[in-house]
């Protein structure tokens, strides 16, 4: 009987640890996934500047650095589901 008991003590924690884990990796994910979203949504403001050559855009690469920052925002971002409850 206390084999039974003891084996049980050892695997609660365990699967515990897993639990919390899994949930942890999943808060994560959902929250990197809520930040590239709204990135992407609000990206498309710095484009003004860098078509006028603003903030220091003057380089061939910033404006490109933009559009890929942008454009991983949106694949990053596109599965995030708010929290409104809406499927």
């Amino acid at each position: 009987m206390s084999s039974k008991t003891s084996s049980r003590s050892i695997r609660a924690p365990i699967r515990i640890g897993a639990t919390l884990s899994s949930a942890c990796w999943n808060r994560a994910v959902a929250s990197v996934r809520a930040v590239a979203f709204w990135a992407a949504i609000l990206l498309p403001i710095a484009y003004v500047p860098a078509a006028y050559g603003v903030a220091g855009f003057e380089q061939g690469w910033r404006p490109l650095a933009l559009i890929v920052l942008h454009v991983a925002c949106v694949v990053v971002g596109h599965d995030h589901h708010g929290s409104g409850g809406h499927a």
